[in-house]
């Protein structure tokens, strides 16, 4: 009889069944895998009783304890934060009434911080908590190598995606489609929740190719499509996909970038359009678990929306009222 090939193991399964089990073992409120998009902490899996921690949530990088416990090489135990000045000015500003923590440090093979395994609550450490220092050390580590194959196994996946999205390009630019699009946002939406990853999507509007559609032909407004395109696909950089998904509409997902370097991104976008023969609106928004990265297209276009309504002169109605030209 021949095996039947199994799917290698997820990191959300199984940052899910280690939670369980430390819940056993040393059962504090909440026990949590996190990941450090680079400027916060956002609890990936959690496991919790007390403190009302959800999946997605997060904390700036400078409020969470965990920074102090990622420069070690143990597991670190507090068992009385407000005894240890770094820990008690993070615990008072948290308003939260912790009493315990436990950290320690998820990273790759290549040295890189991922996050972390780490557990806090509002009472005391069991006294037999410190004896379970090699079990964190090992759970980690399974952690980390299950996390650095699902990773790798993404990758993967995901290069043999670029090489058919072949099918799904523009004719007209070279860009990704717009059902190109639609099934990258499907594919990378669970990716995403998975890993935690920091992104967002971009919206781009060109202002006035109607204008140009109806001064200049149908030719000079397949001209400047091609334009902006070019000009989105030389000034973005950073690692994501650039689609046309409408007759004058673009869209970027941004991957593995936090909010900082997308303001640059969508900055540096301006200045490119600004300094060139097109008029375009831009707007993003930033990729949360809560609200998915179709929350993040709303939130893209909303914001796009409303820098392109600001340009648009106001004139007086006929019957008297503020109208938009």
């Amino acid at each position: 009889m021949t095996d039947v090939p199994t799917a290698p193991p997820r990191f959300d399964d199984a940052s899910d069944d280690v939670l369980a089990y430390l819940r056993r073992v040393i059962p504090i409120g909440t026990w949590t895998v996190t990941r450090f998009d680079g400027e916060r902490q956002i609890y990936l899996s959690v496991d919790d009783t007390d403190l009302g921690l959800s999946s997605g949530d997060s904390v700036a990088w400078s409020d969470s304890m965990c920074q102090y416990s990622v420069t070690r090489t143990r597991p670190t135990f507090i068992d009385d934060p407000h005894a240890v000045a770094e820990y008690a000015a993070i615990v008072e500003k948290s308003g939260l009434g912790v009493e315990s923590y436990v950290g320690y440090p998820l990273t790759t093979s290549d040295g890189k911080l991922f996050g972390t395994l780490c557990g806090f609550g509002r009472s005391r450490l069991p006294e037999t908590a410190e004896i379970n220092e090699e079990l964190i050390v090992l759970l980690a580590s399974l952690l980390a190598r299950i996390l650095e194959a699902d990773l790798q196994a993404t990758a993967v996946a995901r290069a043999l995606e670029a090489a058919q999205r072949n099918a799904d390009t523009d004719a007209l630019t070279g860009l990704v489609s717009r059902n190109g699009w639609q099934r990258l946002l499907e594919t990378e939406e669970a990716r995403f929740r998975r890993f935690g990853d920091p992104g967002a999507v971009v919206i781009i509007d060109l202002d006035d190719l109607k204008k140009v559609n109806d001064r200049h032909g149908h030719h000079a407004g397949d001209d400047h499509l091609r334009l902006i395109a070019t000009m989105l696909t030389d000034t973005v950089i950073e690692p994501g996909i650039i689609a046309r998904i409408g007759g004058d509409e673009f869209a970027i997902l941004l991957t593995d970038v936090t909010a900082t370097t997308v303001e640059a991104v969508v900055d540096r976008l301006r200045r490119t359009i600004s300094r060139s023969d097109v008029s375009a609106s831009v707007g993003f928004g930033l990729y949360s678990i809560a609200e998915g990265l179709d929350g993040a297209w709303r939130a893209a276009d909303a914001a796009m929306y409303i820098e392109k309504m600001s340009k648009r002169p106001f004139r007086e109605h006929s019957r008297g009222r503020a109208v938009v030209d």
